[in-house]
């Protein structure tokens, strides 16, 4: 697979039809204090006052990249974690808005915000807020998943001058692969060694600007092991695979698939 050169209106690694290419970002968060009212049971806890960390991750989903190979540049993205820092953290929530404030009230109110606020193109792009309790994310949707894991460096090129993200460094990669929920586990076992022995001996402890012929964002990285995985799988195996995500930190991730294998 040559890649489309960093200049290219369309970026990518792979020739595969109807792509989709997904990133999340859950580094967004506040802390406040609420009740909810609309409550079925008087004695219920959350009636009272209370309080809770928020985590809010962003979703946003393209058909194309754009050099040097983002759906997205998080760094884009700061202006909504300043609008949460500013308005809601350390404040009562019942004293700024009207309605019952549940996560799914909440996220609402953060898409429009969202929508409002941030440049058109991202707005273009938003799949979904989600807003959860507590300091992690929210957990996969998909049963079907099995995650591997990778160390290795990189940096990125054709970046402003200052952009962190064009200094070598590294992260600890996690990788989900999403298998149909049908897949037999003699298929779904012979799929899972050939990835595993990939990542171990391809890219694990390497820097990866040395041994992949591409700029390796996590965009592109997604891309190109579902690929990968697709050019291994032999006969109804092929149709099985669905989706691979990579998760650069535990709360920022990157996700490949084909519109007619995602799942959703």
């Amino acid at each position: 697979m040559k890649p489309h050169p960093v200049s290219s209106t369309r970026v990518a690694v792979s020739d595969l039809a109807r792509g989709r290419y997904s990133i999340g970002d859950g580094t967004f968060s506040f802390a406040a204090a609420h009740h909810l009212t609309d409550l079925p049971d008087a004695e219920n806890k959350a009636g009272r006052s209370h309080g809770h960390t928020f985590t809010v991750e962003v979703e946003l989903t393209d058909t194309e990249l754009r050099a040097p190979g983002f759906v997205a540049d998080y760094a884009e993205l700061a202006t909504l974690g300043e609008y949460l820092k500013r308005e809601l953290d350390h404040r009562d929530l019942n004293a700024i808005f009207t309605f019952d404030t549940t996560t799914d009230a909440l996220a609402q109110h953060i898409t429009a915000w969202f929508l409002a606020h941030m440049p058109s193109e991202r707005g273009k792009q938003l799949h979904a807020i989600h807003v959860n309790i507590g300091t992690t994310t929210r957990s996969p949707q998909h049963t079907a998943v099995d995650s591997f894991a990778f160390e290795a460096a990189h940096h990125l090129e054709g970046l402003p001058d200052g952009h962190k993200c064009g200094r070598p460094h590294g992260h600890s990669y996690r990788v989900d692969l999403r298998l149909d929920q049908q897949t037999s586990p003699r298929r779904r076992a012979r799929i899972r060694a050939l990835l595993a022995e990939y990542l171990d001996r391809q890219l694990d402890h390497r820097d990866l600007n040395a041994v992949l012929q591409f700029q390796p964002t996590s965009e592109l990285v997604a891309e190109h092991l579902y690929a990968w995985t697709l050019s291994q799988a032999k006969g109804q195996e092929a149709a099985a695979v669905q989706a691979l995500r990579v998760w650069e930190s535990p709360r920022r991730w990157a996700e490949f698939t084909q519109d007619e294998r995602s799942g959703r």
